[in-house]
């Protein structure tokens, strides 16, 4: 099956190249598929979803697992994010979900999004995974004077309904306590959140899931998967897995390739990240870039934005439309551009890290989690920009759902279910352009 961007991106084998990836050790530590094995369940996928999952259904149900992951651990969206652990994960206004599913959903749906923040935080404390986690909230900007009121709105909604402690800043308050710059309007603040170095959490994961009994295959792609006498036959490598159950959790980087029932529901979309030479004083002065918790700029395309702790800046933006490496660099030197647009003080600071990964968006516009009717395959996928904060959760959630007799999650219905399929899916890109020219010409006030 055709992929929806050039073959660049789906190249498993080679290595991201992220500022991530110069901060830890990668050799390789978890074995490749070389021989067939026998499991009970088979999880696709290692990331944040799958070794959430894995390490549950290992350490707390004592199942027998097998993860098979295509690239290296860390390969994924999981080890290239940006770090951010945001709310809510749900491409809709309170408004909407509270017309389509009602207030007592909603409120529902928020205080998963809350479980799901503190769910990662417990995990870097209970297994100490020293992941450089920074912050303690979470700020979103306004990038004109126009958006100053809807920032006060949603802080007010989400402290009114949601329970969520917020605080709103004038321009001159953040810039204060947060930063200034050309595209800096006044702020609003919430919490639970917070930062991390993504792929160092991935792998702190992986390692105790290594240790509670999964057992783990990195560079071992799943080509098929068969159905024999009610067993799965999964084939990686030319070697074969057994197992009774599965569980998908590939996200944005599955390919509609393997699950027929789960083909044309995501709209992977591109986002990408550069990272700054390491700031001077003297520069971090200039914009008073004082916080060290991720923010947003909330124009209709989202930049986003944060300081590391050595003092490097780290830029976000939705990517190209292409995927190919002279289109990852052609985008990266445009969104140098816009940094230095909204923090014109950094105009010769140099960029030393480009790189870009895949967003799983559906039209469902929140996540899915849930089983295959009268199969025993398992999913969670559609986070909508936000992995940090729901798919660690959402894999913990999921391993409850496979082990459970009720087969039914006590959550949010904003989180159960399939999305529909796309109409028409080899156009899929055409309508996230049509998307993104809309928000273009919306952002221009």
């Amino acid at each position: 099956m055709a992929n929806l961007y050039h073959d660049d991106i789906y190249k498993f084998e080679n290595p991201v190249n992220s500022y991530w990836e110069s901060t830890v050790d990668t050799k390789d530590k978890y074995k490749t598929l070389d021989k067939d094995i026998n499991t009970n369940i088979a999880v696709i996928g290692g990331g944040y979803t799958g070794l959430s999952c894995a390490l549950s259904l290992a350490k707390k149900y004592n199942e027998d697992v097998v993860l098979l992951e295509a690239g290296h651990i860390g390969w994924g969206s999981s080890g290239r994010n940006a770090g951010f652990c945001c709310i809510p994960p749900a491409k809709m206004s309170v408004k909407k979900m509270f017309n389509k599913y009602g207030k007592n959903e909603t409120k529902k749906f928020f205080q998963n999004t809350i479980e799901g923040s503190n769910f990662t935080k417990n995990i870097i404390q209970e297994y100490d995974i020293d992941c450089d986690l920074t912050g303690d909230s979470n700020y979103e900007v306004a990038p004109h004077p126009s958006y100053f009121e809807g920032i006060k709105e949603e802080a007010a909604t989400y402290k009114k309904e949601f329970g969520i402690e917020t605080k709103v800043f004038s321009k001159e308050e953040f810039n204060e306590i947060g930063h200034g710059g050309n595209e800096q309007f006044g702020a609003m603040s919430y919490k639970p959140g917070f930062a991390i170095n993504p792929l160092k959490f991935l792998l702190g994961i992986a390692n105790v899931a290594n240790n509670s009994g999964v057992k783990i295959f990195q560079k071992s792609k799943v080509t098929k998967i068969e159905k024999f006498k009610g067993k799965f036959k999964i084939i990686s490598n030319g070697s074969i897995v057994k197992a009774n159950k599965i569980v998908m959790a590939t996200n944005g980087f599955y390919k509609d390739d393997i699950f027929p029932k789960l083909n044309n529901m995501i709209l992977p979309v591109i986002s990408n990240i550069i990272i700054t030479r390491p700031l001077t004083s003297e520069e971090i002065k200039s914009h008073n870039f004082i916080t060290n918790n991720p923010v947003l700029n909330i124009r209709n395309l989202l930049f986003y934005y944060r300081l590391l702790k050595d003092n490097r800046f780290l830029f976000g933006a939705r990517g190209d439309l292409i995927g190919s490496e002279e289109s990852s660099l052609e985008k990266s030197k445009n969104m140098e551009q816009q940094m230095k647009k909204v923090f014109p003080k950094w105009n010769n600071v140099n960029i030393d890290f480009h790189w870009r990964g895949l967003v799983a968006v559906t039209n469902k516009f929140s996540p899915s989690i849930g089983k295959i009717e009268d199969d025993e395959i398992y999913y969670s996928f559609g986070y909508q920009a936000n992995g940090v904060n729901t798919a660690p959760w959402s894999g913990n959630e999921l391993a409850k759902l496979i082990v459970s007799n009720s087969k039914d999650l006590n959550i949010s219905k904003l989180y159960k279910g399939l999305p529909s399929k796309f109409p028409f899916p080899k156009l899929r890109l055409f309508y996230l352009r049509l998307a993104l020219a809309y928000y273009k010409y919306m952002d221009k006030y």
